[in-house]
């Protein structure tokens, strides 16, 4: 991939992050920090579809990051470390109640309204518990029936995945992408894993469309996790 690919990638991943449409070589090429013209846009873009990055939707001239495409762009451009300032306190607020399931609850609840997505813990043995699902379904991935119908399928085993992933261990946010993620091939899901001051083990997912902000969900799971075992 050469430098001007690289960047064309990351341009159009963060175009359909933000918009959810299909981005076209015309509409990078609109772009002050470009530079080069639609038709050379367009032979990038075709390359890197070709190395399986990108794929165009057969009803749109334009094209949409693969699973490959976010991998890359996760791996390459995230920030590695992103501070939010606004958003940490009102996490810190929902950190202040001395019960570890309350606080949890409370943390995940404020957590999806941050993120606009699905947020899934459990903690020790007890049931996973979801919440956000109707911020996910407001998202236009869920805009038919038969998206929805699939998402409600996945929550009947919500209990047996995240029991699943309880026996694993996470040092820092584990991020799974597409068919790598167990909760939908549509979706892409955040993990933490933690250990609360008593010992009991845990785990946090925030789960959405494959076009989620990762930077923003990351940073928030990881300052969830410093609050929860401190």
């Amino acid at each position: 991939m050469t430098e001007r690919q690289e960047q064309l990638l990351k341009l159009l991943v963060e175009s359909y992050i933000q918009t959810a449409d299909p981005v076209s070589s015309s509409s990078l090429a609109m772009r002050s920090d470009v530079g080069v013209s639609s038709a050379t846009i367009r032979h990038d873009l075709a390359e890197l579809e070709e190395e399986g990055y990108l794929v165009s939707p057969h009803t749109s001239a334009g094209r949409v990051p693969t699973d490959k495409g976010y991998r890359y762009y996760i791996e390459t451009f995230l920030e590695q470390k992103r501070q939010l300032e606004r958003e940490y306190k009102q996490l810190v607020e929902q950190s202040r109640v001395r019960n570890m399931e309350v606080r949890l609850r409370q943390l995940c609840v404020q957590l999806a309204a941050l993120t606009g997505n699905a947020v899934v813990f459990t903690l020790g043995p007890r049931h996973a518990y979801t919440t956000g699902i109707s911020k996910l379904f407001e998202l236009p991935e869920f805009a038919s029936a038969d998206q929805m119908r699939r998402f409600s399928q996945l929550m009947d085993v919500m209990d047996a995945t995240m029991a699943q992933l309880m026996r694993k261990r996470f040092n820092d946010v584990c991020i799974l992408i597409g068919n790598e993620n167990p909760f939908g091939e549509q979706l892409s899901s955040l993990f933490i894993s933690f250990d609360d001051p008593s010992g009991v083990h845990g785990v946090v997912s925030i789960i959405g469309p494959t076009r989620m902000n990762y930077g923003y969900n990351r940073a928030l799971l990881r300052e969830v996790r410093r609050l929860l075992t401190h």
